[in-house]
């Protein structure tokens, strides 16, 4: 078996990246808890959420354990889907929770509306003058959230995370290299934002599963185990 080979007879390794928020096995509770041996849940790098960086960490999981699968959530399927396009020979199907891939879907009314208030934010981001209290309320504001209610100290180190993400329109997917594996779509059917950016993987290939009352949790909610299941499956009998 070579490193980009998973055992014939057996299950193939999967790959969970979380999204902004809990990571490694944390972010993934319904997994994460009784874990099978081939799931692997990749931790925060110490440099923060990097889509780049991440897939270049998912291609890495994956060289390591063998062809197998990637499952990603919110601002982690930007680096999912840029592992998929750059090493489609290493994965096998891609499961996109509540994906935040704008870079694919603009030109959409609700998407360009988020970049329009969350650019603002970004443009801040290295600004000294701009205490963490400030960016963090400037944040939640333009996401339409509540603002961080954390002691100080937590408060500094979770303003500095979200200072170094990338806008999730600029991430590095290419539009052009579209989907080159097996990709579902599942979306919690609250938000016009992530409905569109799920249309936009739709017309490049993908299939769409909505899981009404989820939310933005749809990587939570125990609808979405045989989701997966019956992806890999797919993916698995037809070779891919």
């Amino acid at each position: 078996m070579t490193t980009t080979e998973a055992a014939p007879d057996g299950p193939a390794p999967v790959v969970f990246l979380h999204g902004a928020g809990r990571a490694g096995a944390e972010g993934w509770p319904l997994h994460g808890g009784d874990p099978s041996p081939q799931w692997h849940f990749l931790d925060r790098a110490p440099e923060g959420d990097d889509p780049e960086r991440d897939a270049a960490r998912i291609v890495d999981a994956l060289e390591q354990r063998g062809r197998g699968h990637v499952v990603a959530s919110s601002y982690g399927a930007c680096a999912g889907v840029i592992a998929a396009q750059r090493r489609p020979d290493l994965v096998t199907s891609l499961a996109l929770c509540e994906p935040a891939c704008f870079d694919l879907a603009r030109g959409r009314p609700a998407v360009e509306e988020h970049v329009v208030a969350m650019t603002p934010v970004y443009d801040v981001a290295d600004d000294p003058a701009v205490s963490a209290r400030q960016f963090s309320e400037l944040f939640a504001a333009a996401m339409g959230s509540e603002p961080l209610d954390l002691p100080d100290d937590v408060l500094e180190r979770e303003a500095a995370r979200l200072r170094r993400l990338r806008p999730p329109w600029d991430t590095g997917i290419v539009a052009g290299d579209g989907l080159p594996v097996p990709t579902m779509v599942v979306t919690g059917g609250w938000s016009a934002l992530y409905d569109e950016t799920a249309e936009a993987l739709v017309a490049l290939g993908a299939t769409a599963v909505e899981l009404s009352g989820a939310g933005h949790g749809v990587h939570r909610d125990p609808r979405v185990l045989p989701l997966l299941e019956g992806l890999w499956g797919t993916a698995r009998s037809a070779g891919a």
